[in-house]
């Protein structure tokens, strides 16, 4: 018993002596850290301001409960690219050069049309999926005759075919429109 009492003893003091705080404040390195940037104070001060302000919008995307899952993705999506264009406004061309040379190159407006693109395609599995769901509840209620079932079902095709027409209709036009 002394011996494990010991040993544990030993174990707490060898933690605590160990133990190390996490300087928080400079744990994040955004792109003011970049040297070969070169970017100037005031540079450096506007994009922390930036960085400072977005954060809290990021947080409050992701407490609102009154969002799904999808939505909030979509709009810190919207938020991040948001915040790419004013980064970028605030550097000068050899500086956006010089980024893009060392991360790649950045397509905005391919990132956008594949976002949209997947977007429509994340909705119509989630449509298939409720479908599914909805048609396993109406087969699976003992409480409704064979008539009623296979009337429920057939109102519940016909608005399934209806919203997924929609929808590729949607995807269809955003195609063909702004992002070609």
């Amino acid at each position: 018993m002394r011996k494990t009492l010991l040993l544990l003893l030993i174990s707490v003091f060898a933690l605590c002596a160990n133990a190390q705080t996490v300087d928080y404040e400079n744990y994040y390195k955004g792109i003011e850290s970049y040297g070969d940037l070169y970017l100037s104070s005031d540079q450096i001060s506007k994009i922390k301001e930036l960085q400072r302000s977005v954060g809290p919008k990021f947080a409050a995307i992701g407490k609102d409960r009154s969002l799904s899952g999808y939505e909030k993705g979509q709009r810190k999506r919207e938020l991040a690219l948001k915040h790419r264009a004013q980064i970028r406004s605030i550097l000068n061309a050899n500086q956006i050069n010089t980024l893009e040379k060392k991360y790649g190159t950045i397509h905005e407006g391919d990132r956008i049309k594949d976002v949209i693109s997947d977007s429509y395609d994340d909705k119509l599995d989630a449509l298939e999926k409720k479908f599914e769901a909805e048609e396993d509840a109406i087969d699976d209620n003992p409480y409704l005759s064979k008539a009623e079932k296979k009337a429920r079902i057939k109102t519940l095709k016909y608005n399934y075919k209806k919203e997924k027409e929609n929808l590729k209709n949607q995807k269809k036009a955003t195609k063909n429109g702004l992002f070609r």
